[in-house]
């Protein structure tokens, strides 16, 4: 039997790319990966949308490039971006969710709730996320 990969890597460039980009690569580790729980799937998908999603509405006007870099480890999930987006002005603090009415703002809060650590950081011309999330049980 062949060991299943545990890295996985994508380039989004947008345009033309966009976050549909992010999903198809998700669906393609999944094929490969069908020992990841439902649960940490959704989390995956939902990180890396909020993600690739930030980058390209917060550079309009310009090409942006996204590389994605997902490990897959038997205790938790490592997710990676470097972007060549606009820095970061500041990270919003953990606890922080916009205003009900607010129209912009929930996507960081969002994927703070759903990993164990999210980091940033602005690496010379690169925005980088490092995401990491343990495996739920039912994952082998």
């Amino acid at each position: 039997m062949t060991p299943s990969r545990t890295e996985f890597v994508a380039v989004i460039r947008s345009p033309p790319d966009t976050v549909d980009d992010a999903n198809d690569f998700l669906k393609l580790v999944w094929q490969d990966r069908t020992d990841v729980t439902p649960e940490d799937r959704m989390a995956l998908e939902t990180v890396l949308s909020e993600l690739v999603t930030n980058v390209i509405q917060n550079n309009p006007h310009r090409q942006v490039q996204c590389e994605v870099s997902l490990s897959i480890r038997p205790d938790r999930v490592l997710l990676e971006t470097s972007d060549t987006g606009d820095q970061l002005d500041e990270m919003p603090p953990s606890d922080a969710m916009p205003p009900d009415l607010a129209e912009h703002g929930r996507g960081l809060a969002l994927i703070q709730l759903m990993v164990d650590s999210l980091r940033y950081r602005h690496d010379g011309t690169r925005n980088v996320w490092q995401i990491q999330r343990s495996r739920r049980p039912g994952a082998t």
